[in-house]
């Protein structure tokens, strides 16, 4: 029981982990756009977030175990890959690849999700106050 609570607490930590990374992402894709650098750190790092969208998932099956986090946990693998793949998008039809940051958004917002949902069901239950007298 303790092993799989904190695993589960890795889990949410890991999300809360992510949802930081992705500002550092940004951060790197604005290096890019300003010429600052290229955009290689950008997919480099991209590539490393989306391998620990894998590691999430890992962490939600051997965690929480439960239906909600193993599918919020894919649907973020899902996302990420989806979004990557926009990027290819860009010369054919770049109204569509214009929703690579927009999907950022709604996977931070997802990863941030899944840590406060992880880390709020792994607390231990609060005692219940004495009755007053």
């Amino acid at each position: 029981m303790a092993e799989r609570q904190g695993l589960t607490r890795a889990y949410g930590m890991l999300a809360f982990a992510w949802v930081l990374l992705v500002v550092v992402q940004v951060f790197f894709a604005g290096l890019g756009i300003f010429g600052a650098s290229s955009f290689a750190t950008h997919k480099t790092f991209g590539n490393v977030l989306h391998g620990l969208t894998a590691i999430l998932l890992v962490l939600a099956i051997l965690g929480p175990r439960t239906s909600r986090d193993i599918g919020m946990a894919a649907g973020l693998v899902v996302l990420v890959t989806l979004q990557i793949g926009l990027v290819s998008a860009r010369d054919d039809a770049p109204a569509l690849a214009a929703l690579h940051p927009v999907l950022a958004l709604a996977a931070m917002g997802l990863a941030a999700h899944m840590g406060m949902h992880a880390l709020r069901e792994s607390r231990p239950p609060e005692r219940a106050a004495a009755p007053a007298r």
